[in-house]
């Protein structure tokens, strides 16, 4: 097997996965402090993954060239949350300003010749991002909010893979597995927090991701809006009179992929049904 970095395969999933849980363990065993910021792992991991897939342009011209300045701007932002130990009024501050700044910074020239359906879908994507920042700041001490990203960008790229868009399409893979390596270091046994520094970047990512989805690729948007609930399955554990009980965060981390696995299933056999594929491209 080709093991380079030329390798999709590589790219996409092993680099990242590596990069992330080296980095987070790293950090995290290296000091109390280390161990609150560890989740910054998953930033530097998704940032360099971008950067490889994508590649790099200064200063940014086309849309896609600004992912990697949104993930870089978005992990110091989280970073510095974390360390401050910052949160409520601040924590849902930011869950405001970080969305629309992103879809500011990447359509603001297009708004005045933007059409109905693309102010739908921008401000779509800006809700969406509002909810996640929202109830993760409640989650940093599971991996609920882990698990829920971590979802949500393996649908993304099934979407995108569905409707021919390789390169945004292995992007959203490559940060899956940035968030799995550290979900690994994290599981059985909890570690470090899902702090800021984690959660900053990749909803900003995903965000970004989400509105050039909608925007310039064949992606479904009813799959993307049937992949939405699974932001908030952790919501629905509770709900559900044979999961409720779960104490145990092992078990409750394998419950609430379980639960996600419907939204996530249902979004891909939606863009099976409804998205016109003419070959992958980039």
């Amino acid at each position: 097997m080709d093991l380079s970095l030329s390798n999709p395969i590589v790219q996409s999933s092993i680099l990242p996965l590596c990069l992330s849980l080296l980095i987070a363990a790293a950090l995290g065993f290296s000091s109390t402090k280390g161990a609150r910021i560890a989740a910054l792992g998953v930033a530097i991991s998704a940032l360099i993954t971008v950067i490889i897939i994508q590649g790099f342009s200064f200063p940014p011209k086309a849309t896609s060239q600004k992912l990697p300045y949104l993930i870089a701007a978005a992990g110091v932002i989280g970073l510095i949350f974390d360390l401050l130990k910052l949160k409520g009024i601040a924590w849902r501050l930011a869950g405001i300003i970080l969305p629309v700044a992103t879809i500011g910074w990447l359509f603001g020239s297009r708004l005045g010749s933007t059409q109905i359906d693309g102010f739908i879908y921008l401000s779509a994507a800006v809700l969406v991002s509002l909810f996640a920042y929202w109830q993760f700041e409640k989650s940093r001490h599971q991996l609920d909010s882990g698990i829920q990203i971590l979802l949500y960008c393996a649908g993304l790229g099934a979407i995108l893979m569905i409707g021919s868009s390789a390169m945004l399409s292995q992007s959203a893979f490559g940060l899956m597995a940035a968030v799995g390596g550290f979900l690994l270091l994290n599981w059985p046994k909890f570690r470090f927090p899902i702090g800021a520094a984690l959660i900053f970047p990749l909803t900003t990512a995903l965000a970004a991701m989400t509105a050039q989805s909608l925007f310039f690729t064949k992606a479904s948007g009813v799959a993307i809006a049937v992949l939405i609930p699974v932001l908030l399955i952790s919501y629905l554990l509770p709900k559900i009179p044979l999961l409720k009980k779960v104490s145990s965060p092992a078990i409750r981390a394998i419950c609430l992929t379980a639960v996600g696995m419907a939204p996530l299933g249902a979004s891909i056999v939606v863009a099976i049904m409804l998205t016109e594929t003419s070959g992958l491209s980039y």
